[in-house]
């Protein structure tokens, strides 16, 4: 409420004191209108965390109606050195045989000599007769590597140098032995489609020996260090199967191979329980966090205003939590309880005596063993049946325009606009009421000091 401005004039009145009290006694609609959107508000608040923690409970009844949480795999080797195992998505459970026969390899060629055959001793040194430039054909594309950038010498150093920079799947290095010099090239990726040859600027013969770049040559040596190209074989269950990496996520459903050496090694694929049943313990948790909300929000409801149906949430907020509970003890429709799963409990997700849910991981891995397709089913399925399926739709509803909650947050936004327009002609009042008290007040006072001070010039005059 604000203040108006109050006469400081001398009296036998204090105006500000009195205009205060008669205020404060008018002001009381005022601070009722201001208690009842405090109220609005606060309960505006409660239904927000309501429709979050059911936006975090419709995320995790999603996932449960797409069935793929139950698609979760742990994959391990039983040789680890011959080759390591990871899962990814999907896979099927069971035991796989892997013999790997041969490792994926990259294409290397090694130069050691110069072009008179001597040995290289110095990397910095310039090639005699180097060509200015040299074309690799590397998985069937050609590129051009310029070598003569800045009218430099060519040199061991400057050719590894503009190979690798030129980015063309080919990296160069340079090996410093008992003081002479190596130039060796590598296809950047394994496998015979990744190979490189060199197609102008030396000789190629596809092969580890009898090679030539930039005039350099290769020694015994050098061409015994050279390796071609390969692709990994092997076989899973007695199947031939080829991979031009030593990595493999082709091979076996949704498993990661990583060839370590040649050897057999048994890869088993078995369902993930301990990520399953992490998945169902986020939807229980998701759960139980609307039931707290709803608790507290039921426990904390007032009734206030004139429309207690708008204000007071309690009644609406423990329909919703009896609709969401009866999803729990209803059958999954089209399901026979006795021969298959048509309740959560059977699964081992059960209601505790304060409305919260339970998860027992021994019965559900029981079931999902015995079962797994009925689990599945049960969980969420094409017809929109499943568990999942109701609760998404459910809360969809509850939160979508026309839904229990969004009416309440709608009906408590109006009331706290009413009572701020009310709030706002209230203080209008009281400012209009404060001036005019003040003025009054204001010169009763004058005249009551005017008549004080002739009564005190009378009383002089007879003394």
């Amino acid at each position: 409420m604000s203040s108006a401005s109050i006469s400081a004039s001398a009296g036998p009145l204090d105006v500000q004191s009195i205009v205060s009290q008669l205020i404060r006694a008018d002001s009381q609609p005022l601070t009722q209108s201001q208690q009842r959107q405090s109220n609005y508000q606060s309960e505006i608040s409660t239904l927000g965390q309501v429709s979050s923690a059911l936006s975090a409970l419709q995320s995790a009844a999603s996932t449960l109606a797409s069935g793929t949480f139950l698609q979760q795999f742990s994959a391990t080797s039983s040789d680890s050195t011959v080759a390591a195992a990871s899962s990814t998505s999907g896979g099927v459970a069971g035991t796989y045989v892997l013999n790997v026969t041969q490792m994926a390899q990259a294409r290397q060629l090694v130069f050691d000599k110069n072009p008179d055959g001597s040995a290289i001793t110095d990397q910095n040194a310039a090639i005699a007769g180097a060509p200015s430039s040299l074309t690799f054909n590397v998985a069937g594309k050609s590129s051009t590597v310029n070598l003569s950038s800045g009218g430099s010498a060519i040199s061991l150093s400057s050719i590894a140098s503009s190979i690798n920079g030129a980015g063309i799947g080919v990296s160069a290095s340079i090996v410093q032995y008992n003081n002479n010099y190596s130039l060796v090239l590598n296809s950047t990726q394994a496998g015979t489609s990744n190979a490189f040859s060199i197609t102008a600027g030396g000789s190629d013969s596809n092969g580890t020996s009898g090679n030539t770049l930039a005039g350099l040559q290769q020694s015994t040596t050098a061409a015994g260090e050279s390796t071609n190209a390969a692709d990994a074989l092997m076989t899973v269950n007695g199947v031939n199967v080829s991979s031009g990496s030593n990595s493999v996520s082709n091979v076996i459903n949704g498993v990661n191979l990583t060839l370590e050496k040649v050897g057999q090694t048994t890869i088993n694929m078995s369902q993930n329980t301990a990520n399953i049943t992490s998945t169902l313990q986020s939807f229980v948790g998701a759960y139980n966090q609307v039931v707290s909300a709803i608790n507290s929000a039921t426990s904390s409801s007032k009734t206030v205003g004139s429309t207690p149906q708008n204000t007071d949430i309690s009644s609406d907020l423990s329909n919703l939590q009896q609709q969401l509970a009866g999803i729990l003890g209803t059958p999954m429709k089209g399901v026979d309880p006795v021969s298959s799963y048509a309740y959560l409990a059977q699964v081992g997700i059960t209601q505790n005596v304060d409305g919260t849910l339970a998860l027992n991981s021994t019965t559900f891995n029981a079931a999902l063993t015995a079962n797994p397709s009925a689990v599945s089913n049960l969980f969420g399925n094409a017809q929109n049946t499943g568990v999942g399926n109701i609760f998404n739709n459910t809360i969809n509803n509850l939160l979508g325009p026309t839904g229990t909650i969004t009416i309440s947050q709608n009906n408590l936004n109006s009331q706290v606009t009413t009572e701020q327009q009310l709030q706002q002609r209230l203080q209008d009042q009281l400012n209009s009421e404060q001036s005019s008290l003040l003025t009054e007040y204001s010169n009763l006072n004058s005249e009551l000091a005017s008549m004080e001070q002739a009564s005190t010039s009378m009383a002089n005059l007879i003394a």
